[in-house]
């Protein structure tokens, strides 16, 4: 299920998106007890928000490419993108809402270089 010699997988990239969803959503859950059960304040939320998105790439990234074992920064940046655009998709389909500004290209640009980052982390795991 590999493109033609250019070390991207379809199977593997779809995996490490779900992944990476998944740790979203685990992240969001204890990120909702913190501020239920300590004294976090929720001007903070959106801070944590952003560290539970970087994680979440980073480790479906670091899948991808220790399993694909090439181009490991590639395929963490493809990762790290289609997140970002799967967020935005969710987002606009639940609040019918799609903020453009600087914010989501900053946004943008971190969920990639997350991917990146984590691609190389995983292409180096040996």
């Amino acid at each position: 299920m590999k493109s033609k010699g250019n070390g991207i997988s379809i199977k593997y990239l779809a995996k490490g998106l779900l992944i990476a969803l998944i740790f979203s959503i685990i992240f969001i859950i204890i990120i909702s007890f913190l501020l239920r059960f300590t004294s976090l304040r929720e001007s903070k939320v959106s801070l944590f928000n952003n560290i539970a998105m970087i994680l979440s790439i980073a480790i479906g990234s670091i899948y991808i490419s220790f399993k694909v074992k090439e181009n490991g920064w590639l395929n963490g940046g493809i990762l790290g993108l289609l997140y970002y655009l799967v967020i935005i998709f969710l987002n606009v389909v639940f609040f019918r809402n799609l903020d453009t500004n600087a914010l989501m290209l900053t946004k943008l640009i971190l969920s990639t270089f997350s991917g990146i980052i984590g691609g190389i982390i995983g292409i180096n795991i040996r």
